[in-house]
């Protein structure tokens, strides 16, 4: 597949335009997003939509796949091709694009607001490739109200494949799941956790075994095993591993 990273920026929509003063301005942003990686286990970026690059790319090594932040901010989108499979660049753009689609359907008001995130792989070139979680906010809007500038967090996946593509309205308690056979957005149903389930997954977020967790609750350990079961049919999880990431996506614990 060749490397025409302008596949990327097809669906913005208008043209954002950002000036010399208006990157002044940006640069307290961006020095909240190096705190923010200082304090996080994710690795952060900062995708610059007007001049088509990356504007900040955090120190965590997990996104860097062994080059330096310096070397990924230099290649810019180039990076994706180096990086991800080529039968995922495919796909990372198929989701750009729908991702944008939805976007512009968001009223300008709200699109701050918006979280699309998705799994898919990278490692090193003839490397042992790693599944990761992808997401991606707005972090700017320009003065047209175009996105500017976006936040992207980058941790491990606790899914076992790449896709996964959700998007959600911060404040709306709506998420829509993307299906790559109809090419449309699906409404996710509500995920709600009993007070009860809630305390099992931040219990097993400890390392605590079934038996410790049933000691601390002062239940039958067959009671926690029941409970997980029903916690993993509400998840779509196989294991406590994807329930904990699942539950922690949606800030759920």
């Amino acid at each position: 597949m060749k490397n025409d990273v302008s596949r990327f920026f097809r669906s913005i929509g208008c043209q954002c335009t950002a000036s010399d003063a208006d990157y002044e301005k940006a640069a307290m942003c961006v020095s909240a997003v190096d705190a923010m990686a200082r304090c996080s286990n994710c690795s952060l970026y900062v995708i610059d939509y007007n001049r088509k690059n990356f504007l900040y790319v955090s120190s965590n090594p997990l996104f860097l796949c062994g080059y330096s932040p310096e070397e990924v901010k230099a290649k810019g989108y180039e990076f994706y091709f180096d990086v991800v499979p080529e039968d995922e660049i495919g796909m990372l753009l198929e989701i750009n694009d729908a991702g944008f689609g939805f976007y512009n359907s968001v009223q300008a008001d709200r699109r701050l607001d918006c979280i699309i995130e998705y799994d898919f792989h990278i490692g090193l070139p003839h490397g042992r490739m790693h599944l990761i979680h992808h997401k991606l906010s707005p972090l700017l809007l320009s003065r047209g109200g175009d996105l500017w500038l976006a936040l992207c967090a980058v941790s491990l996946s606790c899914g076992k494949d790449a896709g996964n593509v959700v998007i959600q309205v911060k404040g709306e308690n709506e998420r829509f799941s993307y299906s790559f056979v109809s090419k449309r957005w699906r409404k996710c149903q509500d995920v709600r956790l009993t007070e009860r389930e809630a305390d099992i997954l931040r219990l097993s977020v400890q390392g605590m075994s079934n038996n410790e967790i049933a000691e601390c609750l002062y239940v039958d350990v067959n009671t926690v095993k029941y409970h997980k079961k029903i916690l993993f049919d509400k998840l779509g999880a196989r294991n406590i591993v994807e329930a904990i990431g699942v539950a922690s996506g949606l800030q759920l614990i």
